[in-house]
């Protein structure tokens, strides 16, 4: 629709004849100002016509109209995002970001879901279009399986012969014996009468089978590999953290939508015997090859060799690409040197050795998939909205290894320009996935400035490792000290007096570091574990830090040390890992010492809390005892409290919760003695409590909740998803979505069978 003027601004004033115009020129343009004022109603009257004629197509329509759109073609309504409202607390804290919106992505596709609905329809009960409904509906990758395919048969040569029914499996395949009870299990097993479930049931006639993928794959570009031992050692983790880590597959679309997926369509952890198989069919290819494989390549092309986008590994050597040619496949449990121009990868475990004509290597950098179950801490993934905004008035440097004249190399020449310049407000962009060896400290006495952000740019992860602390130094409670996008190897000490420190999507590695040890060399003793943030409570003999806010949102620390004093925590959707220690605590010897006020949204807390006091928590798994002085102010809302907590009032919380429900259900039949109540408390109390799919960070499925865990914690939170730190994956909502639909496309007589993978 044309606009009521072209004009870019004073529409309405321009619209007036000249004579109006030159007389109100003549006056001090007050006819001008007036118009400008009914200008700001008129564009909003404007965008609302226009919004209204994109409310009549599913594409562009509001959130609120796809329901109505949805109406029009007889769709059942699905949770959708639409209906997710957890962003209010950090739009508060976070004015300065670029914003406007902090809700995250969390796969509900209710507006794909309508749109698509005539099309869905149109290939009503075919297999390929049940795994697109599958993947479309939970935002997961899918893989459908009718598993009567998968039935021994007796062959009847009148009948079709189906020759992959076999009843005996072939033994000499290492292919075929690797995927078995996988999503691609090809051998063929007898009937089993029990239902579809998660962990049995399948192979039967009128099952149908759905396998998700929950992790998904999560590109690193040119990280840097870390080195085991000194320089001219051969031996690299292709983890930046120095830890074994698998190496995932990327995900991919199929080019045929009558198909099904594929190994190589789903974000998984690559499976050695399929990596082998790879190279080996590269191998055997006449010359010359074409220099890639299906899962090694360079992605946008280099040097020799040509662009591979669908690759899911590839290795830089001093600048110099390694061709599939010298890729290897094998099993470094035990670390060995491949022949001279070898590079011998382990994709279990993420390890890699260089021969001895490839080394010493000054720079070895790697492209890989990480597998994650979502977007949280440091990650390439997108956050344009948690920048900070173009708008915000300051001073901008830029890290990278470029070597433009108005960049920096590295952290501390960056910092070291801010001193130079006076310490003004600034904010240092790294732009690259390097790893960065830095000794940082920042003084924050005399700043001309208020605030300095340290934050990786929009889709890159730079790995930040300290040989110490990143210590702020100086009393200064106006200043601000912001880190945003970044993997920190090391943990923040204020020694000082600091007003705010902010994690913005940022990793401080629970306990310092994660690297494995050198087999070849002593193990240091262990040591106490390592706070990610510590702030003092005493400066020069005065208090300090008595203004401290650390605000947190969709971070990953280990333990925090605050003063009681300091004003509080806000955390918003983040983990908060003790490592066996307590996860939020002050200062002091005693390991009962009280932190500030606590803030919390959505989180996980490994570890004992202690607090002055709780203003709210909600939808919070609180796996420690929960210890707060003042219990008559704030409360906990569908969280998960350990037993012999001491907190405020809570409101269906568990396992509290479900203890009542039991007692309530089993004092129906008659009166329940004290000791009976207090048996039911125990078996509710072992039964309702947080289990892990892992437990240690550097895993895929970190803190992600065990299958097998109890409901009452995977659906507790206020909209029926989980609670913790991941929820707002909305996995359960993504579930019920896919159960929907299935009831609307099913053939009749068929069972589905949702099968979790990871």
């Amino acid at each position: 629709m044309p606009a009521y003027s072209q004009a870019a601004d004073h529409k309405l004033w321009n619209l007036l004849p000249s004579i109006l115009r030159e007389r109100d020129a003549d006056q001090g343009y007050p006819l001008r100002a007036l118009l400008d004022i009914v200008e700001e109603q008129a564009d909003a009257l404007e965008a609302d016509i226009e919004q209204l004629g994109r409310n009549a197509f599913v594409e562009t329509c509001e959130p609120w109209a796809t329901p109505y759109v949805g109406a029009l073609v007889g769709t059942t309504l699905l949770a959708g995002d639409n209906r997710v409202q957890d962003a209010a607390t950090a739009e508060a804290l976070f004015e300065d970001l670029e914003g406007p919106s902090f809700v995250t992505s969390t796969g509900l596709r209710s507006r794909t879901d309508t749109l698509k609905t005539v099309y869905y329809r149109r290939r009503k009960s075919t297999l390929p279009m049940l795994e697109e409904l599958a993947r479309d509906v939970t935002g997961w990758a899918a893989h459908a399986v009718e598993f009567f395919e998968r039935l021994v048969w007796s062959q009847w040569v009148r009948n079709r012969l189906r020759m992959h029914a076999l009843a005996t499996p072939d033994l000499r395949s290492v292919e075929v014996m690797d995927r078995i009870e996988t999503a691609f299990d090809t051998t063929c097993r007898t009937v089993d009468v029990r239902p579809p479930s998660q962990f049995g049931g399948w192979e039967n006639i009128p099952n149908i089978g759905f396998y998700l993928w929950r992790l998904r794959s999560l590109e690193l570009p040119r990280i840097t590999a870390r080195r085991l031992g000194g320089a001219g050692d051969f031996r690299y983790h292709l983890s930046v953290l120095g830890n074994d880590a698998p190496l995932f597959s990327k995900l991919r679309r199929e080019g045929d939508e009558t198909g099904l997926a594929t190994e190589l369509h789903v974000p998984q952890a690559i499976r050695p015997a399929k990596f082998f198989d790879d190279l080996s069919a590269y191998f055997a290819l006449p010359l010359p090859r074409p220099g890639f494989t299906a899962f090694y390549g360079a992605p946008a092309g280099m040097g020799a060799l040509p662009p591979a986008p669908d690759a899911s590994l590839f290795v830089l050597i001093d600048g110099a690409e390694v061709p599939p040619d010298d890729i290897r496949c094998r099993n470094l449990e035990t670390w060995a040197q491949p022949l001279a121009n070898q590079v011998a990868i382990d994709v279990v475990r993420g390890r890699m050795t260089l021969g001895a004509n490839r080394v010493p290597a000054e720079r070895v950098e790697v492209w890989r998939f990480q597998g994650v179950p979502g977007e949280l801490g440091g990650g390439t993934y997108r956050r344009t909205a948690w920048l900070i905004s173009d708008d915000v008035p300051a001073r901008r440097l830029r890290v990278n290894a470029s070597g433009d004249a108005d960049s920096f190399a590295s952290l501390g020449d960056a910092l070291a320009a801010w001193v130079a310049a006076g310490r003004p407000d600034t904010i240092i962009r790294i732009e690259d996935n390097r790893s960065y060896d830095e000794n940082p400290t920042i003084q924050i006495s005399g700043a001309q400035g208020r605030f300095l952000a340290i934050e990786a740019a929009d889709g890159v992860r730079p790995h930040i490792r300290l040989a110490s602390r990143l210590r702020v130094q100086g009393a200064n409670p106006d200043f601000s000290l912001t880190l945003g996008g970044l993997l920190i190897e090391g943990a923040v000490d204020i020694p000082g007096s600091l007003g705010r420190l902010r994690l913005i999507h940022t990793t401080l590695v629970p306990g310092g570091s994660i690297a494995e040890p050198d087999p070849d060399t002593p193990p240091a003793p262990a040591g106490p574990v390592v706070p990610s943030v510590r702030a003092s409570a005493v400066l020069n003999g005065d208090p300090a830090n008595t203004e401290l806010r650390v605000e947190m949102a969709f971070s990953i620390t280990g333990q925090i040390r605050v003063p009681e004093s300091a004003e509080g925590i806000f955390a918003l959707d983040c983990a908060i890992d003790g490592q066996g220690a307590q996860a939020i605590r002050g200062l002091g010897p005693s390991a009962a010492a009280s932190g500030p006020a606590l803030h919390l949204e959505r989180c996980t807390l490994r570890g004992d809390v202690n607090a002055r006091q709780i203003d709210l928590a909600i939808e919070t798994i609180f796996d420690g005892v929960v210890t707060v002085e003042r219990r008559q102010t704030g409360c906990v809302r569908f969280s998960y409290v350990t037993p012999g907590s001491g907190t405020p009032r809570r409101y269906r919380c568990q396992p509290g919760l479900a203890e009542r429900a039991e007692i309530a259900r089993i004092g129906a039949a008659g009166p329940l003695t004290e000791a009976e109540r207090d048996a039911i408390r125990a078996r509710v109390r072992a039964r309702v409590r947080p289990e892990y799919t892992s437990e240690d960070y550097g895993d895929p499925a970190y803190l992600q909740l065990a299958l097998l865990g109890a409901k009452e914690i995977a659906t507790g939170a206020e909209d029926g998803s989980e609670m913790g730190v991941w929820c707002h994956l909305k996995q359960p909502q993504r579930a019920d979505n896919l159960r929907t639909r299935l009831e609307e496309y099913l053939p009749f007589g068929l069972d589905p069978g949702i099968i979790y993978v990871t």
